[in-house]
């Protein structure tokens, strides 16, 4: 699937006087199959959310209200950073990649899955997935 995260733009539909819409559509603005949409808000400004990686999940975030800070990190060791504070604009997250998120305070993270949920997709012990790097 996809191995590099990449900043996702979506059109705004709409003007100033009535306000915007915008759409994400599997296969179309969102390169795989929606399987799961959830979303995290009311998070205090001191909490560290992600520290995880998938094994097989592949998502799309965005910052639907507020401003979000995602840091992610690949198995080579590789480090991106990303600032997503426009609805317009989603972060797509490929497979092992290390996350942390920080939501300022009123966030709201929207996630859209490419897979249910499943516990055992989930690398949830940064040594284990530092040890998982390649070279």
């Amino acid at each position: 699937m996809v191995e590099k995260p990449r900043l996702v733009h979506f059109t705004g539909i709409g003007d100033e006087e009535v306000g915007y819409i915008s759409v994400a559509q599997s296969m179309r603005h969102v390169p795989f199959e929606i399987k799961r949409v959830y979303w995290v808000y009311q998070t205090p400004a001191h909490i560290e959310r992600g520290n995880h990686a998938h094994i097989s999940c592949v998502q799309l975030l965005v910052a639907v209200s507020g401003r979000i800070e995602v840091e992610l990190e690949n198995t080579k060791g590789e480090k991106e950073r990303f600032v997503l504070s426009d609805p317009q604009q989603g972060l797509l997250v490929p497979v092992m990649h290390w996350r942390k998120i920080y939501l300022e305070d009123k966030a709201v993270l929207l996630c859209l899955a490419s897979e249910d949920f499943n516990e055992s997709d989930y690398i949830r012990e940064y040594e284990i997935f530092k040890s998982m790097r390649v070279q």
